[in-house]
């Protein structure tokens, strides 16, 4: 069977549709080989090859504005309106130490390097260090130092890495998901109006990067959430996003087994149908 290379690109709260994304190919037994992550996607990707539990991960995601992640003095005060201390708890709790090099899949975080802006492509290291820069949107996430650089979102740069992924696996089936699709049907309207222009200018931009860079990826998913904001992690958003991610990847589930050379239906068991089993 050939190698399978997911690239996962950022979007803030739309981001948690690769959670859904994620339960729909492991259920049909499709485990990449390597995950390229961007920002939110980088989050996501680090949790599922660190070996969480899709359910753990899902969970999670439903508690990430009730635990006080967005900050009114921060926003007002600060270069962020997310609390990164929090942040970082949470990432240390879901990936602990790790170091990039011992995953058991191939991982990739994409952010960019602000003394020089250009991409940086975390290939070794902390994995939460290499998280954290990659999801440090302007404005809403503290830039991350590390040594005498500066880092934030892979976003400016490259939010669907699709590039990446060949240059790493060229001979590999690569599969993308874009969580946020047209420019046009994802402007966001908030309360702090500075936070709101930055947010679209950022959305404009990498939107237009991805439209006109060559698709080098084999299939690329595209998830359209135009009715979720990205700066809205209320459970009902997440819910609906991670459900969004799950309805739109069950369309492409045989046409990535063709492209792999899988013959025949292969679904395991999944986290949340073995608790099921478990109850019954």
């Amino acid at each position: 069977m050939k190698k399978f290379a997911l690239v996962l690109g950022g979007g803030a709260a739309k981001g948690f549709a690769h959670i859904g994304v994620l339960k729909v190919l492991e259920k049909h037994g499709l485990k990449p080989d390597l995950i390229v992550g961007t920002s939110m996607g980088a989050l996501v990707g680090a949790g599922y090859v660190c070996g969480n539990d899709l359910l753990d991960l899902e969970k999670i995601a439903l508690k990430f504005n009730s635990i006080g992640y967005v900050n009114l003095y921060t926003a007002l005060f600060k270069d962020n309106v997310i609390s990164i201390g929090k942040i970082k708890k949470t990432l240390d709790k879901m990936i602990g130490t790790k170091k990039i090099e011992e995953l058991p899949i191939k991982y990739v975080a994409v952010a960019t390097e602000l003394n020089t802006g250009k991409e940086y492509l975390f290939t070794e290291g902390d994995l939460v260090t290499a998280v954290l820069a990659s999801t440090s949107m302007p404005a809403v996430f503290p830039r991350v130092k590390i040594g005498q650089n500066y880092y934030c979102d892979g976003g400016l740069v490259n939010n669907l890495a699709e590039d990446v992924a060949r240059r790493i696996m060229p001979d590999a089936v690569i599969v993308s998901v874009d969580v946020i699709g047209d420019y046009a049907k994802q402007v966001e309207k908030m309360r702090i109006k500075s936070i709101e222009t930055i947010l679209n200018a950022c959305t404009l931009m990498t939107t237009n990067v991805i439209k006109n860079r060559k698709q080098d990826a084999d299939i690329r998913i595209e998830i359209s959430q135009p009715h979720i904001s990205q700066m809205d992690f209320r459970k009902e958003n997440v819910e609906k996003s991670i459900k969004k991610g799950e309805n739109i990847t069950r369309k492409y589930v045989q046409q990535i087994k063709d492209l792999l050379g899988i013959k025949g239906e292969k679904n395991v068991v999944n986290s949340r149908d073995k608790k099921k089993s478990k109850k019954n």
